[in-house]
């Protein structure tokens, strides 16, 4: 059994979902410190400008920031967020081969009115997941285990039986492979190579939101997240 986790991202980019593909069984880890100006309430959009890329982002009501999980964050809808976050998609992407295809599920996702920031990014997750067909099964960490570090990590392991925990790149800075090693768990890392693709403007520019790649090559998208 391969176990991943990872916080669920805003949107994320591709290699998030090309480490789901890889694993048995994917845990969105809900329950730890939410990250200000980090990737759990925003992410990146390809476009003309000078520096090639912009932010869209879902503004956040944040309280006690060094103690708040990602699970308790809400969204922030005293800031009329919505429309302006949706034309910047339409701004971007209006003129690529798919958006006429996916832009209007992406709207209704986005116009719903989700309380709670991690309610609509999984909602954005599970709408990639089903749109390409991936079929890893995922649940959210708070719903096997609570901890901090290392620790969260080996329980959440040990409670889905893993034998392999494909760790994020940053797990070589944290993780206690000794206590892994004990628990019979083997720790491998996700060391993904972003692959180059076309995109509406040149030069090509990696690490964006995975509906940069939707967008330009829809369901072919697939074939350039499982790339190695």
């Amino acid at each position: 059994m391969i176990v991943a986790i990872q916080q669920p991202e805003h949107f994320p980019w591709i290699g998030f979902f090309n480490k789901m593909i890889l694993a048995d069984e994917y845990l969105y880890l809900d329950n730890v410190q939410f990250k200000k100006r980090y990737f759990e309430n925003r992410n990146k959009l390809r476009n003309a400008t000078t520096e090639g890329w912009d932010w869209v982002t879902v503004p956040v009501i944040t309280k006690n920031l060094f103690h708040q999980k990602i699970n308790e964050v809400e969204i922030d809808y005293g800031q009329q967020w919505q429309k302006k976050y949706l034309n910047k998609i339409r701004n971007c992407y209006s003129r690529a081969a798919f958006f006429d295809e996916l832009f209007g599920r992406i709207e209704r996702i986005i116009m719903k009115g989700h309380k709670h920031l991690v309610e609509l990014n999984l909602e954005l997750i599970n709408f990639v997941r089903d749109y390409l067909g991936i079929t890893t099964s995922a649940l959210c960490a708070s719903e096997v285990a609570e901890g901090r570090g290392s620790d969260l990590i080996l329980k959440l392991c040990q409670n889905r039986n893993a034998d392999i925990y494909l760790s994020g790149p940053d797990g070589r800075n944290y993780l206690n492979l000794e206590a892994f090693k004990g628990e019979n768990i083997k720790v491998t890392y996700h060391d993904y190579q972003h692959p180059a693709y076309e995109q509406l403007f040149e030069p090509f520019i990696s690490h964006m939101s995975v509906i940069d790649l939707l967008f330009n090559y829809g369901k072919n998208s697939v074939k350039f997240i499982r790339a190695i």
